[in-house]
């Protein structure tokens, strides 16, 4: 059900010069929000960073069921019965969790929604839907003011109104340079993943870091349920960050990177000054310091081989949808990326093999999941 979040586009009803799935914006939401986390604990308060994630993925998934009612109109709904769209929410996680999983992950998901303690954590949750709404809403209001006068007013005021009880967002709103730094990251999601390859299905860099983080999650899950103790926070924000400087110095792929000997070294040289000039000079040196190792080294840990399993198995996927829909472009790199896949002897990645991989394509098939009875 995942891959739906690839063909589900926010403002779909609007005109728009910009497309944005709804894998793009879980992603920049869970960065703003990890953004605002930082100048919280920075000055005021301590905040939990697993719960924040947590809860945004999962949240999302909704989404995939009730993907027709928009989030404009969902905001309506509730200013008239503001229980009601709670009993649609309650009704599709009823039906996502009846789907076959392991109990602990199942668990997990019904604890971080139903935890109703973690005020500041849900306030930082959702200033920052408003603030990737409003990145959304004034790029496109530029060229169709007529059609987004009306919501970019709305979330300016809701902005302005959840300002006075976060410090951290206000902080944000009162600082153009921290702006700066956010858009720049926001290009990943005009950054698109199998470049060269005719696709189906494009997604952008943006997006692919969201599969990565929940499958991330999935094998901390898996692993720790046998044996392991994996730190579930450091895992998800290695599988978060570790694109960002594709932003920048776009995907250079790896024949072209090994060229000519010296290259390699030459890039990270290179990627180095690029991310001072165009991300950490927006900045705080505290902040930089504090993400630039997932950054720049995301692999270089003891569990740099967690976060790499799941970047495989989200290419995996990735090129599983374009075999299924489009054919022989991407047979080959599917064989390929399965085969990298095969190699990883981990409890976690032979249960995504015997349970999603082998039935991947009659699921993906299946695109009526859900009707509401």
């Amino acid at each position: 059900m995942l891959t739906r979040w690839l063909t589900m586009k926010r403002w779909n009803n609007f005109p728009r010069i910009e497309d944005v799935s709804h894998l793009d914006n879980v992603w920049f939401v869970m960065h703003v929000a990890l953004f605002l986390a930082y100048l919280e604990e920075k000055e005021w308060k301590e905040v939990d960073k697993e719960f924040l994630l947590k809860r945004i993925i999962f949240n999302s998934f909704s989404w995939l069921v009730i993907s027709d009612i928009n989030s404009w109109t969902r905001d309506y709904i509730m200013q008239v019965d503001e229980n009601i769209f709670s009993n649609i929410e309650k009704k599709a996680f009823d039906y996502l969790l009846s789907q076959d999983a392991p109990k602990s992950i199942k668990d997990d998901i019904k604890n971080t929604l139903n935890n109703k303690s973690k005020k500041l954590e849900i306030s930082i949750i959702e200033a920052s839907k408003k603030y990737a709404g409003f990145m959304e809403c004034r790029v496109n209001q530029k060229v169709f003011s007529e059609m987004y006068d009306v919501p970019l007013n709305q979330i300016i005021l809701s902005l302005e109104e959840k300002r006075k009880d976060l410090k951290s967002l206000d902080s944000l709103m009162r600082n153009e340079d921290y702006k700066k730094y956010l858009a720049h990251i926001r290009r990943l999601s005009h950054s698109m993943r199998w470049n060269q390859q005719t696709r189906i299905f494009p997604i952008s860099v943006m997006s692919h870091l969201v599969l990565i983080t929940f499958i991330s999650y999935i094998i901390w899950n898996i692993e720790n349920d046998n044996g392991a103790n994996y730190d579930i926070e450091e895992l998800m924000l290695r599988s978060i960050y570790h694109d960002i400087p594709e932003a920048i110095t776009w995907d250079i792929i790896t024949p072209t990177k090994k060229a000519i000997p010296g290259f390699v070294e030459v890039l990270e040289k290179v990627e180095i000054k690029m991310m001072d000039d165009y991300i950490f000079s927006y900045v705080d040196k505290e902040y930089k310091d504090q993400v630039s190792q997932y950054m720049l080294n995301p692999f270089d840990w003891d569990l740099w081989a967690v976060a790499k399993h799941a970047d495989v198995l989200s290419a995996l996927f990735e090129a599983q949808i374009e075999k299924v829909f489009w054919g022989e472009d991407f047979s080959d790199i599917y064989m390929n990326v399965k085969k990298r896949v095969n190699m990883f002897w981990t409890k976690s990645v032979d249960y995504m093999l015997k349970n999603v991989v082998d039935s991947f394509d009659q699921k993906l098939k299946d695109i009526n999941l859900w009707e509401i009875k």
